[in-house]
């Protein structure tokens, strides 16, 4: 009677032994599955943050690009109005 008490107790312990590990790795299988859920959203993020300083950059190149443009502009028709105004004799040969 004794043998099967003990080894009645060993099966329960061996049980509750199952339950915890089973426990403890289903534990473990979520906070893995938090930890990559957080991986996920931070390169979410990144992705979000990245195009959004893309959309903020392209205006900004264009805005640039026009000014270009207009001062490349205004200084042919400055040195056309000099050209025009100088006199024959005082132009190069």
């Amino acid at each position: 009677m004794a043998f099967y008490t003990t080894s009645s107790q060993s099966m329960m312990m061996n049980g509750a032994s199952a339950r915890q590990a089973a426990s403890a790795s289903c534990a473990y299988s979520t906070e893995m599955s938090r930890a990559s859920m957080m991986n996920i959203a931070l390169i979410l993020d990144a992705i979000l943050l990245a195009s959004i300083i893309i959309c903020a950059l392209i205006p900004l190149a264009i805005l640039v690009s026009v000014l270009a443009v207009a001062l490349f502009v205004l200084v042919l028709v400055l040195l056309a109005a000099e050209y025009h105004h100088t006199p024959r004799s005082r132009r190069g040969a």
